[in-house]
């Protein structure tokens, strides 16, 4: 599929802003194609079921996770058309989650290979995967404590795991060699 009929299959099928930004790369100026859709969290399995109807495996990437103050938004990475030369689309799917509402379901019974990534996304930011079934820790220490999530911006961090690098080069303790 295209890239411009993608556009037009996610407006017609999706209530969301969708943008379609293309460039030439390389020496031989391929045309690189990126859709880019807000995604209703009510809408994002559907839209996963989608991207499988373009390609039998779309390629997953990672998911991304940016802590916006009120909510933190998931970016969803994924090509469709991988391996087809000039027919790859990176379609990237957004999706706003509220803090107080910090869930969304799982896609590891489609695409088992974003376990790691929503492992991930949960321990660092807190997101709870809807029928993820191992949420045990993969990065931070299985003893980190509850509740705190390293890349939120709000006050979760452990206040006496903070870096104090900063404070103490400006005391002259350490940090700029001259001891």
């Amino acid at each position: 599929m295209d890239p411009n009929s993608i556009v037009e299959e996610i407006k017609r099928r999706f209530e969301c802003e969708v943008e379609l930004h293309s460039r030439s790369c390389g020496r031989k100026k391929m045309e690189r194609h990126n859709v880019f859709a807000r995604i209703k969290r009510e809408d994002f399995r559907k839209f996963i079921d989608f991207l499988f109807e373009i390609q039998d495996y779309p390629h997953f990437s990672v998911i991304s996770a940016t802590d916006l103050g009120n909510s933190v938004e998931l970016l969803y990475h994924f090509t469709v058309g991988y391996g087809e030369m000039g027919g790859e689309v990176v379609v990237t799917a957004a999706v706003n989650l509220p803090k107080e509402d910090l869930r969304i379901e799982t896609i590891t019974d489609r695409i088992p290979g974003a376990l790691i990534s929503e492992r991930e996304i949960h321990e660092m930011v807190g997101v709870e995967f809807t029928g993820l079934k191992d949420t045990r820790h993969f990065f931070l220490d299985e003893n980190w404590p509850e509740g705190k999530y390293p890349w939120r911006r709000d006050d979760t961090f452990p206040e006496e795991m903070l870096n104090r690098l900063y404070e103490t080069w400006r005391s002259g303790k350490g940090g700029d060699g001259d001891e």
